[in-house]
């Protein structure tokens, strides 16, 4: 099955309209996404997370698919800050098994991972002073 034939759902659409593990996943994301303005090769950090580089057409900057479990995925979407508006961090599920999983996974393993891209941009940074987030994961 091709990207384009995929459905991209929301955490919302797997746990319903009232899903306490959407605000969790929207508070990690929004005080890490500061972080990832410091990318700068894209395919270095989907390697870091054994990820791949996606092109979904939505208008992102880039974004990574991650398989956690067979037939589940997460894709991690990316759109830089311009004049207009702050940059922003949202993340997607695809997969024939995704709605087995329970938000309360889901959300653990997409924090996990936008940790780990938190660490490398750290690592990848050095010279740079970089959002205190950086410093404290």
């Amino acid at each position: 099955m091709a990207l384009k034939d995929k459905k991209l759902i929301s955490l919302r659409e797997i746990e319903g309209a009232v899903s306490p593990h959407k605000k969790q996943i929207d508070m990690a994301l929004k005080a890490r996404k500061e972080a990832l303005e410091h990318i700068t090769d894209t395919s270095k950090l989907a390697d870091f997370i054994g990820g791949k580089v996606e092109s979904l057409g939505i208008g992102e900057d880039w974004a990574i698919s991650k398989e956690i479990f067979p037939g589940v995925q997460v894709f991690f979407v990316f759109n830089h800050a311009d004049d207009e508006f702050s940059s922003n961090l949202k993340v997607l599920f695809s997969g024939d098994r995704i709605k087995l999983m329970s938000g309360e996974d889901l959300a653990v393993f997409v924090i996990f991972y936008v940790n780990h891209m938190v660490r490398y941009v750290r690592e990848s940074n050095l010279d740079k002073k970089l959002p205190e987030v950086c410093y404290r994961i």
